[in-house]
């Protein structure tokens, strides 16, 4: 599978939780997640999703580099990646809405380390604490 392949997949995987604040609404969810409240599989999704965009920050800075990593995820993800994050992805608006929130209040907490720390190091740094719900 290529690069190109995979970033595509996983990123359309997690674009289906993007589009669902648009039909959100149900009753019965708390008003935001944290790290601690994800299961098992939204965890893997949001933690690949980290690495993703640590490794998009890397390639950006440095393209040969960049493309290795990425390269190595796509081996290493494999073709199941698309399916396993569709799997894991709750089908329920509301909580896929909370779920798309987290990830753009983590991706909030480390968007000066994507800009100023784009280091191959970084791919291993535990996930970021997202800023505060609104």
């Amino acid at each position: 599978m290529t690069t190109r392949r995979i970033l595509i997949l996983l990123c359309g995987a997690v674009a289906l939780v993007a589009g669902c604040p648009l039909v959100a609404g149900c009753q019965g969810e708390p008003d935001h997640l944290e790290l601690a409240d994800l299961d098992p599989g939204e965890r893997q999704v949001v933690e690949r999703y980290i690495v993703l965009e640590r490794a998009r920050a890397i390639a950006l800075a440095d393209p040969e580099g960049g493309v290795a990593i990425l390269d190595s995820l796509s081996e290493v993800w494999g073709d199941s990646a698309s399916f396993e994050a569709e799997v894991a992805l709750s089908t329920r608006p509301a909580r896929a809405s909370l779920l798309h929130d987290l990830l753009g209040r983590m991706l909030e907490a480390e968007q000066d380390s994507l800009v100023h720390a784009p280091y191959p190091r970084r791919l291993t740094a535990p996930l970021p604490e997202p800023t505060p719900a609104d």
